[in-house]
């Protein structure tokens, strides 16, 4: 094997791992009206920096855990910022009024809730976490 080959397989190894590792750590949900089935994780990274606003039938409600580990893993992951940094980038949107402060939940059942019952509403849960009163959206 080459030396340029190993380095392919190697690439394609580590990013077929870091895609799986994104699917594990939280289930993106949405309002059952959103249209949209899936996003890619650069959609998510916008929605959660609040540079992606709409979806095609109207405003995205963005909704967030307050804390916990898939709060952290979606920060850190998506928004390539911890959970503290992604607070205070939406507080600084807010203070400098290019942005409106996302729902922010302390359990995922508020959560759930809170998405099931707002049109165009966007969040995530742990794993499994989903139920019928929403729309799981795959990230690709």
């Amino acid at each position: 094997m080459t030396t340029v080959f190993r380095s392919f397989l190697l690439v394609f190894f580590l990013a077929a791992a870091s895609a799986a590792t994104r699917a594990q750590e939280a289930a993106f949900i949405a309002h059952p009206d959103v249209a949209e089935s899936s996003l890619s994780a650069d959609d998510v990274s916008n929605i959660l920096l609040g540079k992606k606003t709409t979806w095609g039938s109207g405003p995205i409600k963005l909704a967030l855990l307050s804390t916990g580990s898939v709060h952290e893993a979606v920060a850190k992951t998506f928004a390539q910022r911890s959970a503290d940094q992604l607070d205070k980038h939406w507080k600084k949107l807010v203070f400098t009024g290019k942005g409106i402060m996302p729902a922010q939940f302390k359990t995922e059942a508020e959560l759930l809730d809170f998405v099931s019952k707002t049109p165009g509403a966007f969040g995530y849960v742990a794993p499994g976490g989903a139920t019928g009163s929403v729309k799981t959206i795959a990230i690709q």
